[in-house]
């Protein structure tokens, strides 16, 4: 399904230059019609909490080409292997999620 965003809202403490808060709620033009294929994201609740080595499943925004949107299996990593990857570091309003130390990709 392709959709044109209507309206975007971006959190209010987002950092451009730290890019803490980097989340948004995007209104979508036409709403999404649901199917085996097509859900709405499940979140945990408040009293759930992940451990270092849990599973997540990450997608992103892309540009739609010719290229499919993929969703990825991740896993979260540590703050201390996120700093060698990004010496800014991560700070107490972010989730680093992925396999960036690796070689592979990061959310």
């Amino acid at each position: 399904q392709v959709r044109q965003v209507k309206t975007i809202v971006m959190h209010p403490d987002f950092d451009m230059l730290s890019y803490e808060s980097s989340i948004a709620l995007m209104q979508l033009d036409v709403p999404l019609e649901y199917n085996a294929a097509m859900r709405p994201v499940c979140l945990p609740n408040r009293t759930e909490t992940l451990s270092s080595s849990s599973l997540c499943t990450a997608s992103g925004w892309r540009i739609i080409k010719k290229v499919p949107v993929l969703e990825k299996k991740i896993r979260k990593i540590c703050e201390r292997n996120y700093y060698f990857s990004y010496p800014g570091g991560i700070t107490a309003r972010m989730l680093s999620t992925g396999f960036a130390s690796e070689g592979g990709q990061n959310s």
